[in-house]
């Protein structure tokens, strides 16, 4: 039996608000998804446009740990943006803190 896992890019918007500026301003990442309904579900959805792929395993624990890597690459993209917004909030704009060499 194989194991089949659709994945797709799509861009993921990150609303926020700055407490002065009380406009609402964004922050976008493209991000791999996982589609979990038949390829069926996705064409209604999103048409036959959207770029897709079908990844195929042997084993239901390879299938598994794929999903579970993009969840992780997800979770570290989403991470990175809730720190750039906390430093927006922190400072009012994008600010890094500078790297000093010896």
């Amino acid at each position: 039996m194989a194991y089949e896992v659709i994945t797709y890019e799509d861009v993921a918007v990150f609303n926020y608000v700055l407490p002065e500026k009380k406009e609402k301003e964004q922050v976008e990442r493209e991000m791999t998804l996982v589609w979990e309904d038949s390829l069926e579900k996705f064409f209604e959805a999103y048409g036959s446009e959207k770029p897709y792929k079908i990844t195929t395993f042997d084993m239901e624990r390879q299938k598994n740990k794929f999903i579970a890597d993009i969840e992780d690459k997800n979770d570290a993209i989403i991470d990175e943006v809730d720190e750039e917004i906390s430093r927006k909030m922190k400072f009012s704009f994008d600010y890094t803190s500078p790297t000093y060499e010896d």
